[in-house]
């Protein structure tokens, strides 16, 4: 089984979450979640008159009422959200969640097939949607494309992946201990990134490369894409 999470924040049309959450409404989920995040800091009185309004047709939408309904008080960003959800409620997930952000669409796919075949790779941790362009060197190199149904990558995207919740706890309590930056705090997929842009990644050789790379098991999923819709926060 399969559980979704989308998470979210205030975006200023709120006809692209409808689009995301319509982008795998077609999929047999156990629990279906919706994240968002605490309003940020604003001058602007309508900022925060509009976001509780975002939320409210969300929330009192029947389209929607399948879903659980999570609001964070603060603005504590992606993976903070994350990480404090996945602790709180672990042993109610399934094994399996589907993770995508609110301005994401998703191609379709079928998502039970792509769980068999995740499950015949014993070294996929994450399985990310890529987008439908040439892959941006400085964040993604290429270890191995040959599988028909999986590229063995460094790098991986944050926007819409599987990931199996035993796997996803490693990973965020071992980037827990890491000691970084403000805006690598923010997000997952930007440690990865942050340390294959430093000295020392260029320092190390290919078999110490590898080894890092399976704390994270990162896979991209051959030809199902996502779309990033840019929302406007």
């Amino acid at each position: 089984m399969c559980d979704l999470i989308l998470v979210g924040s205030y975006v200023s049309d709120d006809e692209i979450i409808r689009k995301t959450l319509r982008s795998v409404k077609n999929h047999k989920f156990n629990q279906k979640y919706i994240l968002f995040d605490g309003p940020r800091d604003s001058e602007k009185k309508t900022y925060y008159d509009n976001y509780r309004k975002y939320k409210q047709d969300i929330i009192q939408s029947n389209e929607y009422k399948d879903f659980k309904i999570i609001e964070f008080p603060d603005n504590i960003y992606y993976r903070p959200m994350i990480d404090l959800f996945i602790n709180n409620n672990y042993n109610d997930l399934s094994d399996n969640l589907l993770i995508i952000q609110d301005d994401v669409e998703l191609a379709e796919f079928d998502l039970e097939l792509l769980l068999e075949r995740k499950s015949k790779v014993e070294d996929c941790k994450l399985l990310y949607f890529g987008e439908n362009r040439k892959r941006a060197p400085h964040w993604f190199n290429v270890i191995d494309e040959t599988d028909d149904h999986f590229v063995k990558i460094h790098g991986w995207s944050e926007r819409a992946y599987v990931v199996n919740k035993k796997d996803f706890k490693d990973i965020l309590d071992r980037i827990d201990k890491i000691k970084t930056g403000q805006y690598c705090k923010r997000f997952i997929d930007t440690y990865y990134h942050n340390f294959k842009k430093s000295k020392k990644w260029k320092d190390l050789s290919r078999e110490d490369h590898l080894e890092y790379w399976k704390l994270w098991g990162c896979y991209e999923y051959k030809g199902v894409f996502h779309k990033h819709l840019c929302g406007k926060r």
